[in-house]
């Protein structure tokens, strides 16, 4: 997705590990995995599944860090959530440099004991 900013995310720890998070999103989740599985539907159309690994607050609004549903994803993508309190939501990419680190550094600190990172 053109204009999402990538911060780089070494490996998961403890996986399968099922982690309290707020959720405050309409999203699918595959049954046979302890992951929180979203799809998301592109302006073209095309859905593209991505695992939720967490929700971010920062200054009113609502962020969720996602990590594409593939096994070699390294990755992590930010998008801003907008109407989180209704049933659809709309993800809107972070390209500002600065929100999107901030998000990451604050998804960094919550989940040290979750994953490695660089």
């Amino acid at each position: 997705m053109p204009g999402v900013v990538y911060c780089y995310l070494l490996k998961k720890k403890n996986k399968g590990e099922d982690k309290n998070m707020e959720q405050n999103m309409n999203y699918t989740t595959d049954s046979d995995s302890a992951d929180s599985i979203i799809t998301l539907t592109g302006d073209d159309g095309k859905d593209v599944a991505y695992e939720l690994l967490d929700m971010i607050a920062l200054s009113g609004e609502n962020y969720a860090v996602v990590l594409p549903a593939s096994e070699d994803a390294d990755q992590v993508e930010i998008f801003l959530v907008k109407d989180a309190e209704k049933d659809t939501n709309t993800f809107v990419p972070v390209s500002d440099r600065l929100t999107a680190m901030t998000v990451f550094n604050l998804f960094k600190e919550k989940n040290r004991e979750f994953f490695d990172f660089e």
